[in-house]
């Protein structure tokens, strides 16, 4: 609390110009610049904290929390995950003082999706957003809303399109900034939002945090979305002298190249996508920065993930909501517990649904395991643990006689246990299975010899999956998303509206 004239001062709002701890009103701060006289002697003056004393609303056992998700980010891209490219130091800066999973999935392959998954714990048929317009209802609970009941302040600054207001995923947030992700024009793939992610990241921990509560702080990061057009020196950092120059932002024409675009130009693409990940690594550097000038490093519990992978043709694709191979699932999770200092590695099979329990724990509140998901902190499952997947995939298809189009999908489904993947298209009755100890890339289904293990788990993914359709009756469906013009523009430029 600050005093003046030994009465305490009520603390205003924090969108209006507040006189005490974090100050960042510039007229009064250039004043204090031009006095000479240091900040921290003028906070003293006033009886008003300075500005990098210890924050006094965290603690050991409610600390502050941030959930950072970066799009389409592979775990195989990112340096603590073994990649020889210096595609992330400021990641592998702070896995150096915290916990990575080596073994993380995402419930799905694309975004709004999986975010659905990371804020209700749910997976997605039991949530039921899972398609482009679909919209979580609001009968269910989601994250901010137990952290505001748990009395932290939760806020959000989005960068992309599919996390708008509009699909609902903000309930419970006290503060949503999604000016960044502003449907302005078509090109949604062609911003570059890092620069302003940035912005809205200080302007909330210097500006518009409670200061008398913890608070939950979400920031999805966009920019390594396709197109992938990184900033200079970006655009060049990753380019060998083998790679072949390729248009990297018209997805169209790559994704008709398909298995006859070139090694060469295959390596430039990629070399684009390394690009924009190092892009937003430096600013997440800069995040870091910030968080221990305010004093906030040590006591807040930081999570780093991604919504989903991405596909370079491994699997005849480019990009992601394709299917639920490999590199569309695997994604880095890093978890940094406050006052955490050495790094450390868990191997356990782990599933984005675990971020909410994970969170709840974190928070002191009761992290229980409603829908199949457990908290990181504890033991967990072990072994024998499984895990699911979900994805159903749109598409329009035209008449080549009448020019007539029509919209289709496919269902897929699959369940990870132990060393096996069972891989199920519900359309086709199309089933994989794979030993992901042996062949890690999902590249070599195994065959007859092993039925009697394709038998046990498609027993066990079709008795989850009449689980998750009980279990989803529990709570009203929500209405589709009503969309602006604009916002179907730009949601369509991408392929994921038809």
């Amino acid at each position: 609390m600050c005093v003046q004239n030994g009465l305490p001062v009520a603390r205003r709002p924090l969108r209006v110009l507040r006189l005490c701890g974090m100050l960042m009103f510039k007229p009064i701060l250039s004043w204090r610049i031009r006095t000479g006289l240091p900040l921290v002697l003028l906070a003293v003056a006033s009886g008003c904290e300075p500005e990098n004393a210890p924050d006094p609303t965290a603690s050991a056992d409610r600390p502050n929390i941030i959930l950072l998700t970066i799009e389409s980010l592979r775990a195989d891209h990112v340096g603590c995950y073994g990649y020889q490219r210096d595609t992330t130091p400021s990641i592998d800066a702070l896995a150096s003082e915290s916990t990575v999973y080596e073994q993380a999935y995402s419930t799905t392959s694309w975004t709004l999706t999986s975010h659905a998954s990371m804020f209700t714990g749910l997976y997605p048929s039991a949530h039921r957003v899972i398609l482009p317009q679909d919209r979580l209802s609001d009968a269910y609970s989601t994250i901010a809303e137990r952290l505001v009941g748990e009395g932290y302040h939760c806020a959000g600054v989005i960068g992309g399109p599919y996390l708008r207001s509009t699909f609902n995923l903000n309930q419970g947030f006290e503060y949503y900034d999604e000016s960044v992700a502003a449907l302005t024009n078509e090109q949604a793939h062609r911003d570059v939002t890092n620069p302003q992610m940035a912005e809205a990241m200080e302007r909330f921990l210097r500006q518009e945090r409670d200061p008398d509560r913890p608070f939950f702080l979400f920031a999805y990061y966009w920019d390594v979305h396709f197109d992938f057009i990184p900033p200079p020196p970006y655009d060049t950092m990753f380019v060998t002298p083998a790679a072949q120059p390729i248009e990297s932002v018209q997805f169209g024409p790559l994704v008709a190249l398909g298995r006859d675009i070139s090694a060469a130009q295959l390596a430039y693409l990629v070399a684009q996508y390394d690009g924009e990940i190092r892009c937003t690594d430096d600013y997440l550097g800069q995040l870091w920065a910030l968080l221990r000038e305010l004093n906030l490093w040590d006591n807040t519990a930081i999570i780093l993930t991604a919504d989903h992978g991405e596909q370079f043709f491994e699997h005849s694709y480019l990009g992601h909501k394709h299917d639920l191979y490999v590199e569309s699932l695997h994604v880095p999770l890093i978890v940094k517990r406050p006052g955490q200092k050495e790094g450390s590695t868990d191997r356990r099979v782990v599933n984005l649904v675990d971020l909410y329990p994970t969170i709840l724990d974190l928070a002191g509140s009761q992290g229980e395991s409603l829908h199949g998901g457990w908290s990181l902190l504890g033991e967990g499952a072990g072994d024998d643990r499984p895990v699911f997947f979900e994805l159903t995939t749109t598409w329009t298809v035209t008449d080549r006689q009448t020019g007539e189009k029509r919209h289709d999908s496919d269902e897929w489904v699959a369940i990870r246990l132990g060393s096996h993947k069972l891989l199920h298209v519900l359309e086709t009755n199309f089933w994989q299975l794979y030993d992901v100890i042996a062949d890690p890339g999902e590249k070599n289904p195994l065959g007859s010899a092993h039925h009697e293990t394709a038998v046990r788990l498609r027993e066990r993914l079709d008795g989850w999956r009449e689980a998750m359709k009980a279990l989803s009756s529990k709570w009203l469906q929500g209405p589709k998303a009503r969309l602006s013009p604009e916002e179907e523009r730009r949601l369509r430029s991408p392929g994921y509206l038809q």
